[in-house]
């Protein structure tokens, strides 16, 4: 007994350092991205608990929240964000343990709950953040408005096809990781209504401003180009609905 407690002290040291190893390996925000933590005469920025940018001189009624892609900076969604709230909305990036939303998925309660005054919750994600993004709509039907997916779709599990949550479904063309084949094999799980936008020349890593993903494809169009059309397209489907 006194060798199995002895082994077990040996690995606890060896657990931790596995663990400091993974959560420090991750996607980092650009220079791009960090200038955009701030207030401006647009926006007034949030830092903690969450990163918040709220519409200035304006009644804002609705909200997006955003799941950040899998081991990805929160900070990376930061631009995006930024420019999403100028057109009259909150929006709040929501960080993950290790960096990772599977292990909080349910964390836009807590930011729905923080703001009774926002009438519309819209929740976002990408990739693996979209993943988790739409098992919150799905559980959440009565809460969330609209789901935004980024180079992102359900699980089988999270099936949305008869849901009344508006769904828009944005991807790259050049996207290394989620491609044509896996969006419209999804589709089946998503509503009738849904709008699909495939990003001409865009790719996985572009849908944040994080740098180059390993793995994925290069990009025909610049990062600011696809940014410009995902944020166009947000702004519109908010408004819509």
């Amino acid at each position: 007994m006194k060798k199995k407690w002895k082994y077990s002290l040996l690995l606890i040291p060896i657990i931790i350092i596995i663990i400091i190893g993974y959560t420090s390996d991750y996607y980092r925000e650009m220079p791009e991205a960090k200038i955009m933590l701030r207030s401006n005469d647009k926006v007034e920025y949030t830092g903690s608990p969450w990163i918040e940018y709220t519409a200035k001189n304006k009644i804002v009624t609705k909200g997006l929240i955003i799941y950040p892609g899998g081991k990805v900076a929160p900070e990376a969604y930061a631009p995006l964000a930024e420019k999403v709230a100028e057109s009259g909305f909150k929006v709040v990036i929501v960080p993950m343990p290790m960096n990772l939303a599977v292990l909080s998925p349910n964390k836009a309660e807590k930011v729905i709950g923080k703001y009774p005054q926002i009438k519309q919750w819209y929740i976002a994600g990408h990739s693996l953040g979209g993943v988790m993004a739409s098992q919150f709509a799905y559980k959440n039907q009565d809460k969330i408005n609209g789901l935004i997916l980024l180079a992102a779709y359900p699980q089988k599990s999270n099936n949305l096809s008869s849901s009344v949550v508006k769904v828009l479904s944005m991807y790259g063309t050049k996207d290394g990781f989620v491609g044509k084949d896996k969006i419209d094999e999804s589709r089946k799980l998503l509503p009738k209504s849904t709008k699909l936008i495939p990003i001409k020349g865009g790719n996985h890593s572009q849908n944040g401003w994080y740098g180059f993903q390993k793995g994925d494809n290069a990009a025909t169009i610049t990062r600011d180009e696809q940014q410009n059309i995902i944020d166009k397209a947000i702004v519109e489907f908010i408004g819509e609905n």
